[in-house]
C-alpha cells in the first residue's frame, strides 16, 4: 500500500485519530497492561496499515524506558541506583514491587519506628501521568483512617525520588497467598476477609472515593489475620462528573463488566471484591483467558463458572453472596459495599441472609441440617422452642425434655464439649431472639453487626414478646454453662457464651419486672468473669468489652429497682472498661455511650423523687456531652446504623432535660422526635422505631399547676404517646412491655385530669390503668413490680374518690391496695420499690377519717 500523502487533510485527520490510539496505547503498556499491536489493528480495520507501521516503534521506545526502570517480571527498578536513605528514612529492606514502584520497609529515625516506603523511580517522572497516580495516591489515602485500610503516614521527594510514607504490614498480599497455598482457603477465613475489606470499601464510599483497583494484590494480610486495603493510586472521587472514555485504567482481570464502556460507581468495587472472594473460595482465576482482547470478552460476555460446580461442599450461603457481588449487571449486585458487608456478617453468624430469604421454618430445618449430631435428640424440643418464640405457647414439660438432652450431652465427655454448647446455644437463641413476626428490639444494640474490624457482633436484642414460661426455661438452661466450663475449664468459648447468654437472661428478667433476678443473674456472670476468663485464656479485648457489657446491664436492673447508687456505680464501672479499649473498637465505643449516657440521662422515677444539686446536674450534663461526642463519631463511621440513631435520639433529649435555656430545651426535643419520626415514615412497620417514639414522648414530668402551658403542653405529649402505642396493642396484645406502657400513660393522664378537675376523665383513665395492671399481674403472680404497681394505681383510684366526698369507697379501694403489699413475700421487704409503696400507702391510710 502507497504512503499517503502528508499534504491532504484526510491524511492528516487519519494521522490525529492514530495518535489518540496511540496514546491509548502509551497508557495502557505503562499501567502494567500488555496490549498488542494486531488487537488495535483489528479494532480498527480502517487504519491498520498505519497502526502496524507506527505502533512497533512506540513499542520499541517504551520498552527502552522500560528496560531502565522496570525487572523481568514487570515489577518497577531503580535503573541501576541504589537508596539507602530517603531524608528521615532508613531504608532496611525491599518488601515487594509492583508495575509503578518499589517497597521498602525503613526505620524513620526521628519516631524510632518501622514503616513501609513506596518509591517512584525517578524515570518514571518522565510520565506525567504515572507521576499524578503517585501524587493521588498519597492525598486519597492519607484522608482515610479505618482499621483496614493501610493508613498513609506522609509523602516527599529526596534526590528526584518521589515517596510515600505508610504503616508496615506484617503479612502477605492475598495474591501471594493464593500462589503459596496448594489447597483453598478456609470459607470462615475468606467470609472474614471479604467481611473486613467490605467494611473498608464502605468507608471509602461513604468518604466519597471509589477505589477502581480492588485485587487480591492489592489486599494485605496480617499475621492476626486483619486485612487491609492498599493503593488508592486510580482511586476516584464519587462527586466528580462522570465521563466516558475508551482507556480505562486498573488491572483488567478484575474489572466490572461496565468499566469497558466507561463507566464507574461503588458496584463496580463491589464486583471486584466480589471476584477477588470468588477466586479465593475456587482456587483459581474466574477468567483462564491471559491476552486482553479474549480476556475482555470473557468478562463483558459473563463467562463466569457457578461456584457451586467448582466446590461441592460450598455452603449456599456464600455461594449465593459471591455470585450475586460479581452479577454482570450491575443492577443485580449488591448496590453498596454495605449491603455485601451485611450479608457477610449473618453469614458468619450462621443467620439467614438477604440475598436469599427464608421462611422461620426453613431456618429451623437449616439449623437441624447444621447439626445432624443433635438433630434426632432434640427435634422435639428444637420444634417446640421455635412454637414458643413464634405464638409464645411453649409448654413447661418441653423445657424438662430440653434439659435432660443437654444434661446428658455434658455429662458424657469433652468430646462432647461443642455439641453441647451449641444445643445450648440455640436453646437460648430460639426462645429469646425475635422472630420475623415480632421484630424489634428493646435496648437498641445491633442486630448481628459484625464491624468488619475485628471486633465481635453486637448482642442480638432479646424479643419484647417473651413470656414468663420462657424465662424460665433460660433460668433451667442457664446453669448448664457452668456445668459445661467446669468440664472443661481452658474454653474461652464457653465463658464468652455464657456471659452473652446471661445478658440475654437478665434483660428478659428485667423486662418481665423481675429486676433482682436480673441483678443476680449478672453479678453471678461479672464474678466468673474476673475469677476465670483469664485462666481459660480468654483474650483480654473480650474480658474487657463483656465487662463493659455486664455491668452497663447491670446498672439497668438496678435502675429498675430504684437503686441508684449502685447503677451510678456500675455504668462508671461500664465507662471505665470501655475507656480500655481502643477508640476504634465500635462495640466498646458504643458500651461506652452507654454508660456515659445512663450516667448523665437519670430515669423518670428517680427524677421525680431526688433533686441532682447544681454541681450533680453539670457532672451529668457533662456526661451526656461525652456521651454525644462519642456517639458523633460512630455515626461519621457508620450514618445509616439504627442503634446508633437510637442512642443519638436519647442523648438529645436527655441534654434538652437537663437544659435551662426554654428555646434550646425545645429545639433539642423537637430535633430527637423529627430524627424518630423520619425513620419511621421511612420504616412504617418498624415497631422497636415505633416503641422508641412512644418511649421519648412519654418520658416527660407532670408539672402540678392547674393553668401552666407546661401541663397542656405534656398532655398533648402523653395522648400522643398513647396514639402512636396503640398500633402496637393491637399488634402484639401479649406484649408486657407494651402494657406496662400503657399502664404508665393513663395513670398520668389521669393525674393530668384531675389537675384540670376533671374527674370523669381522671376516672376513666385509671380504671383502664388498673385493668390493664391487673391482667400482667395474673400472667406474672409473682412479679413484686406489678403488684406494688396495681398497689399505687388503687392509692390513685382512692384519693381520686375520697376528692369526690366518698369515704367509704375509697376506705374499699385503699384495702385492696393494702391486701396487694400484703401478698408480696416477705423476702422482698428490702425492695426500694415495695418499700416506698408501702409508705405511700400508709400515709393514704393515716389521712382518712376514723384511721
Amino acid at each position: 500500500m502507497d504512503p499517503m500523502p502528508l499534504d491532504s487533510s484526510e491524511s492528516l485527520e487519519l494521522f490525529e485519530t492514530v495518535d489518540i490510539l496511540a496514546s491509548d496505547f502509551v497508557a495502557r503498556c505503562r499501567d502494567g497492561q500488555r496490549p498488542t499491536i494486531e488487537e488495535y489493528a483489528r479494532r480498527h480495520p480502517d487504519l491498520s496499515d498505519p497502526i502496524r507501521r507506527m505502533f512497533p516503534l512506540i513499542a520499541s521506545v517504551e520498552r527502552m524506558k522500560a528496560n531502565e526502570q522496570t525487572a523481568v517480571d514487570g515489577g518497577a527498578t531503580l535503573a541501576g541506583h541504589s537508596i539507602s536513605k530517603l531524608d528521615d528514612y532508613r531504608i532496611v529492606r525491599e518488601i515487594g514491587r509492583g508495575g509503578m514502584g518499589i517497597v521498602f520497609e525503613a526505620m524513620q529515625e526521628s519516631l524510632g519506628r518501622s514503616v513501609a516506603v513506596k518509591v517512584l523511580p525517578k524515570q518514571s517522572l518522565l510520565d506525567d501521568e504515572s507521576l499524578a497516580r503517585f501524587q493521588r495516591e498519597a492525598k486519597t489515602a492519607a484522608a482515610m483512617h479505618h482499621t483496614n485500610i493501610v493508613p498513609i503516614y506522609g509523602s516527599g521527594e529526596s534526590d528526584g525520588s518521589h515517596y510515600l510514607v505508610m504503616q508496615l504490614v506484617r503479612g502477605e498480599s492475598l495474591d501471594t497467598i493464593l500462589a503459596n497455598n496448594e489447597s483453598p482457603i478456609p470459607y470462615q477465613e475468606v467470609a472474614q476477609i471479604g467481611l473486613q475489606t467490605a467494611d473498608a470499601i464502605a468507608y471509602a464510599h461513604t468518604a466519597g472515593v471509589l477505589h477502581r483497583d480492588i485485587k487480591p494484590a492489592n489486599i494485605l494480610i496480617e499475621e492476626d489475620g486483619t486485612a487491609q486495603i492498599t493503593d488508592f493510586g486510580l482511586a476516584k472521587n464519587l462527586n466528580e462528573t462522570r465521563t466516558v472514555t475508551q482507556a480505562v485504567s486498573g488491572s483488567l482481570r478484575y474489572m466490572a463488566p461496565e468499566r469497558f464502556s466507561g463507566i464507574s460507581d461503588e458496584r463496580c468495587d463491589v464486583y471486584s471484591l466480589g471476584l477477588t472472594l470468588y477466586e479465593l473460595i475456587a482456587n483459581q482465576p474466574a477468567f483462564q483467558e491471559t491476552d486482553p482482547e479474549p480476556l475482555i470478552q470473557a468478562i463483558t460476555q459473563r463467562r463466569i463458572k457457578p461456584l457451586g460446580g467448582l466446590r461441592d461442599d460450598l455452603p449456599i450461603d456464600l455461594e449465593t453472596i459471591v455470585m450475586k457481588a460479581v452479577s454482570a449487571e450491575p443492577s443485580g449486585r449488591y448496590q453498596t459495599a454495605k449491603e455485601l458487608h451485611d450479608d457477610l456478617s449473618r453469614y458468619i453468624a450462621d443467620e439467614p441472609i438477604k440475598a436469599r430469604r427464608i421462611s422461620p421454618f426453613a431456618k429451623c430445618v437449616r439449623w437441624c441440617r447444621r447439626n445432624r449430631g443433635l438433630a434426632t435428640a432434640i427435634t422435639v424440643t428444637t420444634t417446640s422452642l421455635i412454637l414458643a418464640t413464634i405464638v409464645s405457647s411453649f409448654a413447661y414439660w418441653h423445657a424438662k425434655k430440653a434439659n435432660r438432652i443437654a444434661v446428658t450431652a455434658l455429662e458424657s465427655s469433652e468430646n462432647t464439649a461443642s455439641l453441647a454448647l451449641e444445643s445450648l446455644d440455640g436453646i437460648v437463641e430460639l426462645v429469646s431472639i425475635p422472630s420475623s413476626a415480632v421484630d424489634f428490639k428493646l435496648s437498641g444494640h445491633t442486630e448481628g453487626e459484625n464491624t468488619g474490624t475485628g471486633n465481635v457482633a453486637e448482642l442480638p436484642d432479646v424479643s419484647l414478646a417473651v413470656s414468663a414460661s420462657e424465662m424460665a426455661i433460660l433460668e433451667r438452661v442457664h446453669p448448664l454453662y457452668q456445668r459445661l466450663f467446669e468440664q472443661s475449664p481452658t474454653r474461652p468459648d464457653i465463658v464468652l457464651q455464657m456471659m452473652d447468654a446471661s445478658i440475654q437472661l437478665a434483660r428478659i428478667q428485667n423486662q418481665l419486672g423481675e429486676p433482682d433476678r436480673a441483678i443476680e443473674t449478672l453479678q453471678r456472670a461479672l464474678n466468673i468473669l474476673r475469677s476465670d476468663a483469664e485462666a481459660a485464656q480468654v483474650p483480654l479485648r473480650e474480658i474487657q468489652l463483656r465487662e463493659a457489657r455486664l455491668n452497663n446491664e447491670l446498672g439497668i436492673a438496678h435502675t429498675e429497682a430504684l437503686q441508684y447508687e449502685s447503677s451510678d456505680a456500675c455504668y462508671q464501672a461500664a465507662a471505665q472498661a470501655a475507656k480500655s479499649l481502643p477508640s476504634t473498637d465500635r462495640p466498646g465505643q458504643i458500651e461506652l455511650a452507654r454508660a456515659l449516657l445512663m450516667l448523665g440521662d437519670f430515669a423518670l422515677p428517680r427524677r421525680r423523687y431526688t433533686r441532682a444539686s447544681p454541681h450533680g446536674t453539670k457532672r451529668q450534663r457533662e456526661s451526656v456531652d461525652k456521651a454525644i461526642e462519642v456517639l458523633e463519631g460512630l455515626h461519621s463511621s457508620i450514618p445509616d446504623q439504627k442503634p446508633i440513631r437510637i442512642l443519638r435520639v436519647r442523648s438529645l433529649l436527655a441534654k434538652s432535660r437537663l437544659t435551662v435555656d426554654h428555646a434550646e430545651k425545645q429545639e433539642l426535643y423537637q430535633s430527637a422526635i423529627a430524627m424518630l419520626q423520619e425513620q419511621l415514615n421511612e420504616t412504617p412497620e418498624d415497631a422497636s422505631i415505633r416503641f422508641e417514639l412512644v418511649q421519648s414522648l412519654a418520658d416527660v414530668d407532670v408539672p402540678r399547676k392547674r393553668n401552666d402551658n407546661h401541663l397542656v403542653a405534656t398532655e398533648k405529649r402523653l395522648k400522643q404517646a398513647l396514639e402512636e402505642l396503640q398500633p402496637l396493642r393491637r399488634q402484639f396484645p401479649a406484649t408486657p412491655a407494651f402494657a406496662v406502657t400503657e399502664v404508665h400513660l393513663r395513670h398520668r393522664l389521669s393525674s393530668i385530669a384531675r389537675t384540670h378537675g376533671d374527674g370523669a376523665e381522671a376516672k376513666q383513665q385509671l380504671s383502664e390503668a388498673i385493668k390493664l395492671q391487673t391482667a400482667l399481674l395474673e400472667s406474672s403472680p409473682d412479679s413484686i413490680s406489678h403488684r406494688c404497681w396495681r398497689a399505687l394505681l388503687y392509692r390513685s383510684q382512692a384519693e381520686l374518690v375520697r376528692g369526690q366526698g366518698d369515704l367509704a369507697l375509697a376506705k374499699t379501694i385503699i384495702e385492696l391496695a393494702s391486701d396487694d403489699l400484703d401478698a408480696v413475700d416477705s423476702s422482698a421487704s428490702e425492695d426500694p420499690l415495695y418499700i416506698r409503696t408501702k409508705s405511700t400507702i400508709a400515709e393514704l391510710l393515716d389521712s382518712l377519717p376514723g384511721n
